[in-house]
């Protein structure tokens, strides 16, 4: 049975939309949104200031879920920024204590000081 040309053209288009919604998603889903990574390091603020000595428990509950959510270097890179813009809006804060987040929740994560001159496509962290 032969085909009509308007027929492949037809399919070849329908075809071509999935591929392009299957590959959309899949990029879709290798980042993290910044609302969620804002919302998970929300509770970390009070921990930035030099004066607080312990993160809460509600802050090291965010770090363990952001450190699950960054398998790749894309979604790293993407965290970073979403931490990068986040704390543009913080105010002053101590970049240094940033590192110190982890290893204070008992998390084997390593994360850089990030201030507004952090290279995120660049960070080299293992989270």
């Amino acid at each position: 049975m032969k085909m009509s040309r308007a027929a492949t053209i037809h399919r070849l288009a329908g075809l071509l939309s999935i591929v392009i919604l299957l590959i959309t998603r899949c990029e879709a889903m290798a980042s993290i949104s910044c609302s969620t990574v804002i919302e998970e390091v929300a509770p970390c603020i009070s921990f930035l200031p030099e004066s607080s000595k312990q993160p809460s428990e509600s802050c090291c509950n965010g770090i363990k879920k952001l450190s699950g959510e960054a398998g790749t270097q894309k979604d790293r890179a993407a965290i970073c920024q979403c931490l990068k813009q986040g704390l543009a809006m913080v105010g002053n804060y101590d970049p240094k204590r940033i590192p110190q987040l982890p290893k204070a929740c008992g998390l084997s994560v390593t994360l850089p000081p990030i201030d507004k001159k952090t290279d995120c496509n660049n960070i080299n962290v293992m989270m």
